[in-house]
């Protein structure tokens, strides 16, 4: 059977849906598309068919031909413009030949009062199908082709046999400010298709099908509609789903519904997902930021020129960027590193020549080139991978701004939440002091924008989920990102309430920087060592200065990133003896070389893998890179003074893997000839180490628990995952138990256990975690002075007594319910 061919609805230039600037298009949330620069103001039918429905605010259009059905949504948010500027030419059941005039627009009313005028075209049935596009560049209405539709049948789509027996759901009232439009109409289809029996959504005296984005949008359901949903009454546990399915509805299906009955008003929390990347109480009003739009000929006239272009552009930026970097703080740095190396990626550099020399403009060649980069990093599923798209779309940025000029980008208002479905490294440098706080739809705590936002000292919450998005500029909202929270309008009584918060932990952060430079004990006496993480000496310094007791995790990995060959015994001997003596007479703890599957090097050349995280990682790659191992270790052995080294191995599994690697620092220190003895420990990452604390015990001279890989382990949930990593709560008691396992063993034979995940500066899990037995806690610089100073506000009975609670628990949820019954906790 022949593909399905659909043609161009209007005359423009063809371009990827990735460049539609709202996620529900670019993401392929609702269907699978391409878009068009439209250089005309129409819409005509793709292909011979029916018209099925025609949004009320005349900018959705759907056609049909068998099994095969069509959305044309021409703009981004232009249902908010309630048919201004539209025109409708046919009626929802009429016939068109291809070519017909559907509506028209007004072009430039739209570009100027909707995010963008882009013509949008995604296949909304049958489910799940995929298209194949035509390649980018100028197009024709009803003559160019612009996808095919492998697979279609040629019959209509099979509909699902009436229930003679419904059960009903409760009825609710929309409040979604424009009704149920294409975005929560697909919210609603992608939600119902979970379920194999059928689901209808009724309004008045008609029904459709909630599975069908296009039946949905069909019923007009506008806002202020009253609806209920229905499905066969002998459908497994129909009353279950059907309530799941209309609490969504009623909370908006992803959009901001102010002024429904079902939370509190004035208030918005954000989705269970979300993360805290700073923290910190902001407050401010609500700045929507969208991503810059360049305008760019898809074709060159001359291709030689445009050769030249580019390379002289890449130039440029490379300049450009080492010139930052040398004005740049260490971890800025280290960011500006990267995009250097993207910029010299063999796979973009060949991907831009390959459109280059088929005739594509440079901007063109480029842009296509970062598309086909972020594909082979989205297909690998790699958490730590797919991090990095953010960097290519910068880079992209940078390109594309020398050869377009300057995007089409969203101003910045003073003192502002800003709010955004992603942000880039590079657009931090536009907030230029106006920025109170940031809330972003999606994002990572580990990405490097949040990183940046850290070092910026920025309130800001990540992966709150698509409805933020829907946040109306000008909202007044208050962030507290500490609790991953934030509240739209809220009232005076909430404003002074969080003004007065806010007051006191001002307060409470002088008061606890001045005591940081003494050590911290509980009020019955044990001492609790609050040790720094560092990565350079720049952080190791900060953390002396904070008052860290010494630092209990050095990432010895940033020598090793960013480089054709590895560092030299002597390059690496420099750093570490500087970061060593930035925090003088104390002990530092060196984690050798942590990098695998996930976090790749290049001169170390290893298999694809399936799952990375769980493969070549940490100690399972130095028997076949020995000689780097070897390298590293004579680094480490040389720094002075010797006593106040402690070397750590990461990733250890098994009791003879760290015999092994212990047995060849012994031997490299015997011959330097070093007497001085010097702590070998092991960090308690995987489940299976924690199970054999006592054995690791009697050989290690200390633990270190890294509860962001312990956890993730322990609960089979990538922490990077975007829809389960919220459930990755290093205070579940599972995680808990395999702590209580290790401090355990490690007591047993007298030595030390430190915690150096991201928990330890969790001021919820101090206490649980000192009534555990852990001795050290090791955190970021500016995590020192809170974590002493609420060691020194708790009684060690009171903890123990509290973690022994803790381990009978069922949940995180109740761990942390735990901890705010029983400690007077200020996050």
């Amino acid at each position: 059977m022949p593909d399905f061919q659909v043609l161009a609805p209007t005359d423009g230039n063809l371009v990827s849906i990735e460049q539609v600037p709202d996620p529900a298009f670019s993401e392929r949330m609702l269907g699978d598309g391409i878009a068009i620069e439209p250089t005309a103001g129409f819409i005509v039918a793709p292909f011979d068919g029916k018209v099925v429905s025609i949004h009320k605010a005349l900018h959705a259009v759907v056609i049909e031909r068998e099994g095969l059905q069509v959305l044309l949504h021409v703009g981004v948010e232009t249902v908010n413009l309630k048919g201004e500027g539209f025109r409708a030419l046919v009626e929802a059941g009429q016939t068109v030949k291809a070519g017909d005039k559907l509506t028209e627009f007004d072009l430039n009313f739209i570009a100027q009062n909707a995010p963008s005028n882009l013509v949008i075209m995604l296949v909304t049935s049958p489910d799940g199908a995929a298209i194949v596009p035509a390649p980018t560049g100028p197009v024709k209405a009803g003559h160019s082709f612009v996808f095919s539709v492998p697979g279609v049948s040629g019959e209509n789509s099979p509909v699902a046999t009436q229930a003679t027996q419904w059960l009903s759901s409760r009825t609710v009232t929309i409040f979604n400010p424009n009704g149920l439009h294409a975005r929560p109409a697909g919210k609603l289809a992608t939600l119902a298709k979970q379920y194999s029996f059928p689901i209808e959504i009724v309004k008045a005296d008609s029904s459709a099908d909630a599975k069908s984005l296009v039946s949905v949008m069909g019923l007009s359901i506008d806002r202020g509609s009253q609806v209920f949903l229905r499905a066969p009454e002998d459908a497994p546990q129909a009353a279950e789903v059907l309530e799941k399915l209309i609490t969504e509805i009623e909370n908006g299906l992803g959009e901001d519904v102010q002024g429904t009955n079902t939370s509190a008003a004035n208030t918005q929390t954000a989705s269970s997902g979300a993360l805290t990347a700073c923290d910190g109480i902001a407050f401010g009003k609500a700045c929507q930021f969208s991503d810059s739009q360049f305008s760019f000929a898809q074709t060159a006239a001359n291709p030689a020129q445009e050769q030249a272009l580019f390379q002289e552009t890449l130039k440029t930026v490379q300049k450009e960027i080492e010139t930052e970097i040398t004005a740049a703080d260490a971890g800025t740095q280290e960011i500006l590193r990267a995009h250097q190396e993207l910029l010299q990626d063999p796979f973009l550099l060949e991907q831009t020549q390959n459109q280059l020399q088929s005739g594509k403009s440079a901007a063109a060649a480029f842009n296509e080139a970062v598309r086909a980069s972020i594909d082979v990093l989205k297909k690998t599923q790699n958490r730590f991978l797919m991090e990095r798209i953010s960097d290519f779309k910068d880079v992209r940025k940078r390109i594309l701004e020398h050869l377009c000029g300057p995007g089409k980008a969203r101003t910045i208002a003073q003192d502002c939440i800003l709010i955004a479905s992603d942000l880039l490294p590079s657009d931090l440098s536009l907030f230029q002091g106006k920025v109170k706080g940031v809330i972003l739809a999606s994002g990572s705590p580990t990405a490097h924008v949040s990183i940046l936002l850290r070092n910026m000292g920025i309130a800001a919450i990540v992966s709150a989920g698509e409805n933020v998005l829907d946040i109306v500029d000008g909202t007044d909202i208050i962030l507290h990102a500490s609790q991953a929270v934030f509240y739209t309008d809220p009232s005076q009584e909430k404003k002074e309430e969080m003004k007065k918060l806010y007051d006191l932990q001002i307060l409470q952060q002088q008061k606890n920087q001045q005591a940081a430079l003494h050590a911290a004990a509980t009020q019955d006496g044990v001492a609790i060592f609050v040790e720094g993480n560092a990565g350079k000496e720049e952080e190791a310094a900060a953390c002396a200065q904070n008052g860290a007791d010494g630092l209990g995790l050095v990432r010895t990995e940033f020598l090793f990133f960013q480089r054709n060959t590895p560092p030299t015994s002597d390059e690496q001997h420099s750093t570490y003896q500087s970061i060593i003596s930035s925090i003088p007479n104390k002990p530092v703890t060196l984690r050798t070389l942590d990098v695998g599957g996930d976090k790749p090097v290049s001169y170390m050349p290893l298999p694809s893998e399936e799952n990375p995280i769980v493969g070549l990682r940490g100690v399972r790659n130095y028997r076949q890179y020995r000689d780097l191992f070897i390298q590293q270790i004579r680094a480490m052995l040389r720094v002075k003074p010797a006593e106040n080294l402690r070397i750590m191995l990461p990733m250890v599994a098994f009791v003879e893997e760290f015999l092994e690697y212990k047995e060849i620092i012994e031997q490299e220190k015997k011959a330097l000839g070093i007497e001085t003895p010097v702590q070998i420990g092991v960090m308690i990452e995987v489940p299976s180490a924690a199970l054999l604390a006592e054995q690791l015990a009697a050989h290690a001279d200390f633990f270190s628990i890294g509860t962001n890989d312990l956890t993730q382990y322990t609960l089979a949930i990538d922490r990077g995952h975007k829809t389960l990593c919220g459930q990755a709560d290093p205070l579940h008691p599972a995680v808990l138990r395999l702590i209580d396992l290790s401090c355990q063993g490690a007591k047993k034979h007298g030595k030390p256990v430190a915690v150096c995940g991201a928990v330890a500066a969790d001021l919820q899990a101090v206490p649980l975690l000192i009534g555990l037995g852990v001795t050290e806690l090791a955190v970021g610089a500016a995590s020192v002075a809170p974590v002493k100073a609420l060691v020194r506000s708790l009684q060690y009975k009171a903890c123990a007594e509290a973690a022994k609670q803790a381990l009978g628990l069922q949940s995180a949820t109740q761990v942390r319910e735990l901890v705010k019954q029983n400690f007077v906790v200020h996050q």
